[in-house]
């Protein structure tokens, strides 16, 4: 099976959808259950709010004594009581930010190496000059801070259409955009040869994803699955970030290309599963778009 996928690759890189959200969103959907109203938290957050919890809860006032039932006593000791709950809750708030800070600094230092890295590997196969190396590490890292911080939203549930869109990791249309205009005659065909082999790699990588919500189904032979890689690999490469969607989106554009993002995988899946599989991917893809329409906001 496997030396037929590349082959498939190389063609229809036509039109597109954020696939990296689409990515995205259904990791968490799948960590996160059904209940499309629960604002997503990492593993580190919830270890994070675990201690947390462990340390209040160690610190609270012992319970009043039933004997004692003076008025003044009971009176202070509501007042001490409500004091230490505000500021048990304090504390809390606190750590949970501090985790979160946590979280964003070891985010935004991997993010860091990842762009250096891809400037010394760009930068050595195109024969980039300091300025122009300069130039694509700043692109690079610049991308990297809007991934992050717009990432940073989606997680804790504070995005916009704008944030789910500018948290698309895989989409370099931007970068693309500005390397055509920094690059001279033959660095640029070497550009474009990068960023096909890049392209390539996020079409597979994406497949492979899909799959993972069809090799379960029951009864799914190694026929099946080989068709729905080479029905899926058509898919993912007409949805290439950057073209369909914009930061300047709305809602409803939005909602529109994930449901056709959606619908068409049910339908390239129609003529390869039977109906019993068909029915049972067909669940999970419709808890899939109720997720999504729970974690949009409302405009």
């Amino acid at each position: 099976m496997n030396e037929e996928r590349p082959s498939k690759l190389i063609f229809g890189f036509v039109i597109g959808t954020l696939a990296g959200v689409i990515a995205l969103l259904f990791a968490q959907y799948v960590f996160k259950g059904d209940d499309s109203k629960e604002v997503v938290k990492s593993p580190v957050n919830q270890e994070l709010q675990t201690g947390s919890d462990k340390k209040n809860n160690s610190n609270k006032p012992p319970k009043l004594s039933l004997v004692d039932t003076r008025p003044d006593k009971g009176s202070s000791s509501s007042k001490s009581s409500k004091d230490s709950e505000d500021e048990n809750k304090d504390k809390k708030d606190d750590e949970s930010n501090a985790g979160w800070e946590a979280l964003k600094a070891l985010g935004d230092a991997k993010d860091k190496a990842k762009a250096q890295k891809e400037t010394e590997e760009i930068a050595s196969r195109l024969k980039l000059s300091p300025a122009q190396k300069e130039t694509l590490e700043g692109l690079l890292n610049d991308k990297a801070a809007r991934n992050s911080v717009a990432g940073m939203k989606l997680l804790t549930g504070k995005a916009t259409v704008a944030d789910m869109i500018a948290s698309d990791e895989e989409n370099y249309s931007k970068i693309d955009e500005e390397m055509r205009e920094l690059l001279s005659g033959e660095q640029l065909e070497e550009y474009e040869a990068y960023a096909e082999e890049r392209e390539v790699e996020r079409i597979e990588n994406k497949t492979k994803g899909d799959l993972d919500g069809i090799e379960d189904i029951p009864g799914i032979t190694e026929e099946q699955m080989r068709e729905a890689w080479d029905a899926l690999i058509e898919i993912n490469a007409k949805e290439k970030p950057g073209t369909l969607l914009n930061e300047n989106s709305t809602r409803e554009e939005f909602i529109s290309v994930i449901d056709g993002a959606l619908d068409s995988r049910v339908e390239s899946m129609s003529s390869i599963l039977t109906d019993d599989q068909l029915g049972a991917y067909q669940i999970g893809i419709e808890g899939f778009r109720k997720f999504i329409s729970g974690m949009v906001p409302e405009e």
